[in-house]
């Protein structure tokens, strides 16, 4: 309160001196409508596009969509939380109905915890049995049950839950939770290794335990199931002859072709290597000895390990989301292809492989992040987003230019002198409260708005940009120029690009994946890192994601600050309002404490502005981040998942260490993350220094927390 009262009579008071808007007498200056456009693609993608399936729903991190095999029109529907939703296989449908409502069953603490998978027995028509894969506790387990609709199949029968089976997991991650009938009638079923990080059960060569593996059961036989006679492993010794494949890490995805019978599956890497593998029976793939194609650890590959179909490093992929082999008619050019996407990336990609050899291999597409895949009756398939919609491809009628698209930054028109770097008089600069962290690095920021359209409000107080919209972000440290960044709100969606300066300092190429380089000698002993990490356009979709509204910095709690204008100190947003770039009011939320003030009259905000900045992009409801925190600033702290939580992805080796100790940074995960630049430091993207300022900030605000 004291804090508030504070402000608004210092607001007060440079309102009364004139310093909240341009000077008296002063003509706002006039803008300059933004004429340059970022046409072409330089990936060369494939004809196709990502489009809503269904426009008019929505829903709460959606995990499966599928249809039964009944003969209906129906699509089912699974959000994590715990509910089977379905609606009518229609793009102008407006209605969902609830089939169940799991959520006081099934267990959601944990960022991977929750109803996770669904399959419609292939008798469903006649017996009704739908199969859930849940989280529950205590303890810990995943559960695999079976449930009855009733005759009309539009409701799941809660009380004719039988449970199947059952896994003690250790950790709230990893907990696979596919579940498919194959074509041969079998239920399979996919464990994650256990969880926390590097497998430390060693589950996924230890066939004494489900975790880390497929397994195939027979449940119309048996009580609760029986093992197929056929399974690799049955009358083994210390062996668990549910099992039909292993050595797997977190299988997030599987499935059979609907013409070969061959199963599909995506499996989710450590820090390095994702995969893409065709499962069958017996299969070791590899894991914790092997990393997709790559030794783990040092281990040594084996003559009985499969390799990876497909594998991608983190520059194109961080958590794979295994699909279908598309059997649909709408894209007849993509039949026979099996088609994945990565979550953190957005990438998706089509796979043609003769059983051999891949034949094709094509990124065809950039989405948000893909949850999961699903598909139809008749073959078509869609992907769930966090973004609570349901996604499918359209086919481009006319292929992108690749060679329009500028390499070069001279050739995109948005410096007229590149020596001296000016900007194009259409690129309006802007400054905000609390800047991402960039390994110390300065940043000069634009935005450019096409012709003189505006931004406009939206009812919840977020800002929506025309297509066209661009802004720039520059950066260079002891004079020298490293990068330049451009973030493009095209039709196809937002894309960004990263230019990287040349030695001569003249002129900056665009580069495709991520690159890490060695600075100058004097770069690096300025800013106390011999290594710069120039994000690839992959990168670019890790942070600026749906759930944080794709941009981040241009928002009004970061723009409400005072600038100097000319030589008057103005409010930001008041001018950049006066200067035409806002449909309405763009002052929507209370402005953030600015990150350069050195005695500032609010501490805690000050450092909970740091953390919606730099984390909350990934940390908040239906993001990227495994953690289940919530690091938004408007959220009390209370509410954060932070205080005196245990870690859900390992403790460090800190004893009796928690997300945030009260008084004791040292104990503090939080505090001891953002000191590591290693794959376990945060933010885990181009982090080679830490900030030590936040560091210093970080600990003396958790030193007056009380317990």
């Amino acid at each position: 309160m004291l804090r508030a009262a504070s402000l608004a009579l210092v607001l007060a008071v440079l309102a009364l001196l004139g310093v909240t808007a341009p000077a008296r007498g002063e003509k706002p200056a006039e803008r300059v409508p933004g004429t340059i456009r970022f046409r072409g693609d330089p990936d060369g993608l494939a004809r196709y596009r990502v489009v809503r399936a269904f426009p008019h729903l929505r829903f709460r991190r959606p995990l499966y969509v599928g249809a039964p095999p009944d003969g209906t029109n129906r699509l089912f529907v699974l959000e994590q939380d715990g509910r089977v939703l379905w609606f009518e296989n229609d793009p102008n449908t407006r209605e969902v109905h609830e089939a169940l409502d799991l959520r006081g069953t099934a267990y959601r603490r944990h960022n991977e915890e929750g109803l996770l998978g669904l399959a419609f027995h292939p008798q469903f028509k006649t017996n009704r049995h739908v199969f859930l894969h849940y989280s529950a506790n205590p303890p810990r387990r995943g559960v695999v049950s079976r449930f009855t609709m009733n005759s009309a199949r539009t409701r799941i029968l809660p009380r004719s839950e039988k449970v199947i089976l059952e896994q003690r997991q250790p950790w709230g991650n990893h907990n696979g939770g596919g579940l498919e009938f194959g074509p041969d009638g079998y239920l399979y079923i996919t464990f994650g290794d256990g969880g926390a990080a590097n497998d430390p059960l060693g589950s996924g060569q230890d066939r004494s335990t489900w975790l880390g593996s497929l397994l195939r059961i027979d449940v119309d036989k048996g009580s609760p199931y029986s093992v197929p006679r056929d399974n690799p492993f049955v009358g083994q010794p210390g062996v668990r002859p549910e099992i039909w494949a292993y050595g797997l890490r977190n299988v997030w995805r599987f499935s059979f072709d609907r013409v070969t019978g061959a199963c599909w599956g995506g499996d989710v890497g450590q820090n390095a290597w994702e995969e893409i593998d065709v499962l069958v029976k017996g299969g070791n793939y590899g894991w914790n000895v092997r990393e997709g194609h790559s030794a783990f650890r040092g281990g040594a590959k084996q003559p009985t390990f499969i390799d990876p179909v497909i594998s991608h490093d983190r520059r194109e992929a961080r958590s794979i989301t295994g699909g279908y082999v598309y059997r649909g008619k709408r894209l007849p050019g993509l039949v026979g292809a099996y088609l994945y996407a990565d979550y953190a990336t957005g990438n998706a990609w089509a796979l043609r492989h003769d059983g051999t050899r891949v034949t094709q291999h094509l990124r065809i597409a950039r989405s948000g992040a893909v949850s999961s895949f699903g598909e139809d009756a008749a073959g078509e398939v869609y992907f769930t987003a966090f973004d609570g919609r349901i996604y499918t491809l359209a086919r481009v009628e006319q292929e992108r230019v690749q060679a329009a698209f500028p390499r070069r930054l001279s050739k995109t028109g948005l410096f007229t002198d590149m020596r001296r770097l000016t900007p194009h008089p259409s690129l309006v600069p802007y400054s905000v409260n609390a800047p991402l962290w960039s390994d110390a690095a300065e940043k000069q920021r634009w935005v450019m708005l096409p012709g003189l359209e505006k931004v406009q409000i939206a009812a919840d107080g977020s800002f929506r940009y025309p297509h066209g919209t661009l802004f720039v972000k520059h950066f260079r440290a002891a004079q020298h120029r490293l990068e330049t960044r451009v973030y493009v709100h095209r039709t196809d969606g937002w894309r960004g690009f990263t230019y990287v300066w040349d030695e001569q300092q003249e002129d900056a190429w665009l580069i495709d994946a991520r690159v890490d380089s060695a600075l100058p000698a004097k770069v690096a002993k300025r800013l106390g890192t011999k290594t710069w990490t120039f994000p690839g356009r992959s990168d670019c979709t890790s942070c600026h994601t749906p759930q944080a509204g794709f941009v981040l910095g241009f928002r009004s709690e970061q723009l409400d600050r005072i600038v100097q204008h000319g030589d008057m100190p103005v409010n930001q947003l008041d001018k950049l309002k006066a200067n035409g770039l806002f449909a309405g009011d763009p002052r929507t939320r209370p402005g953030w404490p600015d990150w350069r003030e050195r005695k500032p009259s609010d501490p805690a905000a000050q450092v909970r502005a740091y953390l919606d900045s730099n984390c909350a992009f990934c940390h908040r409801p239906a993001g990227s981040g495994n953690a289940r925190i919530d690091l938004r600033f408007e959220v009390p702290l209370g509410e954060t998942h932070l205080v005196n939580e245990a870690p859900g992805q390992g403790d460090l080796g800190v004893r009796g260490a928690r997300l945030i100790v009260p008084g004791k940074p040292e104990k503090s995960l939080l505090y001891l993350r953002m000191q590591r630049t290693d794959d376990k430091g945060m933010p885990n993207l181009a982090h080679n220094l830490a900030d030590k300022l936040a560091l210093d900030r970080v600990a003396r605000w958790i030193r007056t927390l009380k317990r």
